[in-house]
């Protein structure tokens, strides 16, 4: 994949390379970066605490930017120790009932 990336062909999974991205800019922000995978069927791609709270980011790279299933779920599960649920992705900058939805480059701002 590395070849392709550097040849120019980001087609091979935009997805991976979005988290990278994001990943970069939380760690030189300070934030530790942490997954959350249960069983293969609810993953959540950063985690961390904030003020006695988790906040929750999600990356997306393709239009289907509000299908977030593992998300809702942990919403649904434990929405009062959950500070912020970030979907990141080419969207605008909006607010649908308890998740924050921004454009990828903002994670530099996070």
């Amino acid at each position: 994949m590395q070849l392709q990336v550097m040849n120019g062909d980001i087609s091979v999974n935009e997805g991976a390379l979005v988290e990278n991205q994001v990943a970069c800019a939380l760690s030189s922000k300070g934030i530790p970066l942490h997954y959350y995978d249960h069983k293969s069927r609810q993953e959540l791609d950063f985690v961390y605490p904030f003020f006695n709270k988790v906040n929750i980011i999600e990356v997306k790279s393709g239009s289907n930017y509000r299908q977030h299933a593992s998300l809702n779920a942990a919403v649904n599960s434990f929405g009062n120790r959950i500070g912020r649920s970030i979907v990141l992705g080419p969207c605008i900058v909006e607010q649908i009932n308890s998740v924050v939805y921004l454009p990828l480059y903002m994670s530099m701002f996070l």
